[in-house]
């Protein structure tokens, strides 16, 4: 872990964060990501990666193989996002629970939007999937 980028991670209450998600599909937020982030999206994961310890790290790439998969249901792309904030939220601290560690708040949100720049970066490169998703880069674009 980069204590560098672990300390910049801002701080976050959650339940407020999903009081502002709520309503939204999670298929704006990955759009919002692409449009905003761009090319620099792995520059942006890589440092959400730094910022992780070795366990967060092996949890995380558990989470992002499982929504990866997720993403091949449609209905995933068009849930809410305070849903799917939670979800990952959840899952994480209770994985990191099995290995007897627990999350800070700040942790959590960086797994999240770890999870969100990786569907991003995937879906800003492929147009089928942008297409399924019901994702646009931007407003004349698939």
């Amino acid at each position: 872990m980069e204590q560098f980028f672990r300390d910049n991670i801002r701080d976050v209450d959650i339940n407020k964060l999903c009081e502002q998600y709520r309503g939204a599909e999670y298929r704006k937020l990955v759009e919002q990501h692409i449009r905003k982030l761009g090319d620099k999206l792995e520059m942006a994961i890589t440092a959400a990666i730094q910022a992780c310890t070795d366990t967060e790290r092996k949890v995380g790439e558990y989470l992002i193989d499982e929504y990866n998969q997720k993403g091949y249901e449609k209905s995933f792309w068009r849930r809410d996002c305070a849903d799917v904030l939670m979800d990952i939220c959840n899952q994480f601290e209770q994985l990191m629970s099995e290995y007897g560690e627990r999350v800070e708040e700040k942790g959590k949100f960086n797994m999240f939007n770890l999870i969100t720049m990786n569907l991003a970066a995937q879906a800003r490169d492929q147009k089928v999937l942008r297409k399924f998703a019901g994702i646009r880069i931007s407003l004349l674009f698939r």
